[in-house]
């Protein structure tokens, strides 16, 4: 969409990433503020009138004039509450018994609303004299604005969002007018914390800090932020290079020059068999190997698999040029190994909201941090790889300096597989009989929950909550 606005070839990366960089920038600047008024108001609400906001953004950005339009529409999209709320949600109806398989649904049903995305982006761009009439091949306003339609569909997806929320979200958190006298009284002290009080609290919760640093790091290291044949397109000017973005160049490069020589329409299959397959994998892998291993083991033997996958880029690169089988290979194997190892964002978020069932008053809190740190990593790993593959181009082909861009890689992936050798060893959790997760408004009124408040090292109330007897 950049380039539909006369922009410089060598300046359309620079306003590409200043658009995704403002979506990020405001996600993270609100987080904070989503999480305090999610505690005071309610979930629900916050869900419902943030997104409406969005979804009128998403609609507005395809009627952008000009780039500067282009980045405001993006910005206002960060407003989004559903990067701190969701996870929130998801959380609150969970226990450690069926966390795991709440956490496999959740992660991947995101990668599936992107892939789905992607797909509306890219198939109905432009639709005027190269679709049939009733998607709107003949319609004038499509011709003026090429890429409103799309918008408009994740628009109209928006509607549909907000209707099925309105009707079918539960609250998991009341508004503090609605609770009982005890827990309200325990909000207005709350509320006259200050918020760095509140974020100081919180980064003392055990072991949230190393969890959300280690989050960080697979974000700037292996997350994703292009589609593979958007970024083979923008190769010479883009800077939005991360995992996919290096996987998409080495394997578009030419043989002589050190890649793998495939085809655009080949990395798109591969991308997305490779999507589909983590999608609809992960929610039956990630749940038996955390009840087979536990977390830490689970995430450790997940952090594991992506040395192994920056290691076979130079090995691919090798057989590229004469054993092409092997290649093939080489890289069905790296592929398979990247489905599974993306495992680690659900892993990760599922140890992160875990940190906080003592601390429930502070879930909001940790959400909207490990939102930042993952907003930080998504806006820094891109640009920093990027410019290592800039460097690297500069050195001859076979050079050590040709190799940088995956050393970096390598590298990136060796972090985090350390920093979780630090979290302690996995313990044997309460069963499901042993915890009962943070109640519905509905079963809180009710008095189905009992429940203690207690002081801890933290600074904030801790509440045990324990399972009704029989």
């Amino acid at each position: 969409m950049v380039t539909s606005f006369g922009v410089a070839p060598d300046r359309i990366g620079l306003y590409s990433g200043l658009g995704e960089g403002a979506l990020m920038l405001v996600e993270a600047i609100v987080a904070t503020t989503w999480a305090r008024l999610s505690d005071k108001y309610g979930r629900r609400p916050c869900m419902l009138y943030g997104c409406a906001v969005c979804f009128v953004a998403a609609g507005m950005t395809g009627f952008s004039r000009g780039v500067w339009q282009l980045v405001f529409w993006r910005a206002a999209f960060g407003l989004n509450p559903a990067g701190v709320i969701v996870k929130i949600l998801a959380s609150e109806v969970s226990h450690p018994s069926n966390r795991s398989r709440i956490f496999s649904i959740f992660s991947p049903a995101f990668a599936g609303g992107a892939m789905l995305g992607t797909f509306i982006g890219g198939e109905f761009a432009h639709p005027y004299g190269r679709m049939p009439w009733w998607l709107g091949g003949t319609a004038e306003i499509w011709r003026e604005w090429p890429y409103a339609l799309p918008c408009l569909i994740s628009g109209i997806f928006g509607v549909f969002v907000l209707f099925v929320s309105f009707f079918y979200l539960a609250e998991t958190r009341p508004p503090a007018a609605e609770r009982h006298e005890s827990e309200h009284n325990e909000d207005v002290q709350a509320e006259k914390r200050t918020e760095g009080r509140m974020m100081a609290a919180t980064l003392r919760v055990p072991n949230f800090v190393l969890l959300v640093t280690v989050f960080c790091f697979f974000q700037i290291g292996t997350v994703i932020r292009s589609q593979g044949s958007v970024l083979v397109k923008l190769m010479p000017v883009s800077a939005n290079f991360s995992w996919d973005g290096l996987f998409t160049v080495y394997t578009y490069t030419d043989v002589s020059l050190g890649g793998l020589g495939l085809p655009v329409d080949v990395i798109g299959l591969i991308f997305t068999f490779s999507s589909l397959f983590y999608v609809c994998s992960t929610p039956f892998v990630l749940p038996y190997l955390q009840a087979r291993f536990g977390s830490i083991r689970t995430l450790s033997l997940i952090f594991a698999c992506w040395p192994v996958i920056a290691l076979m880029i130079p090995l691919a690169q090798k057989a590229a040029d004469g054993a092409r089988p092997i290649m093939w290979l080489v890289l069905t194997v790296q592929i398979g190994l990247k489905s599974f190892a993306t495992c680690a964002w659900p892993m990760s978020d599922m140890m992160i909201m875990g940190a906080f069932d003592d601390y429930p008053d502070l879930l909001a809190t940790g959400s909207a941090i490990s939102l930042i740190a993952g907003a930080g990593g998504r806006a820094i790993g891109p640009a920093v790889s990027g410019w290592i593959f800039s460097i690297s181009t500069l050195y001859p082909t076979g050079s050590l300096g040709r190799q940088m861009s995956w050393i970096y890689f390598l590298v990136m992936a060796l972090l985090p597989l350390a920093m979780t050798q630090l979290l302690p060893k996995d313990e044997a959790g309460p069963g499901k009989g042993d915890y009962e997760a943070v109640p519905m408004v509905e079963g809180e009124e009710d008095g189905e929950v009992d429940g203690e408040v207690e002081e801890d090292t933290v600074g904030v109330s801790r509440r045990v909550r324990f399972a009704e007897d029989a």
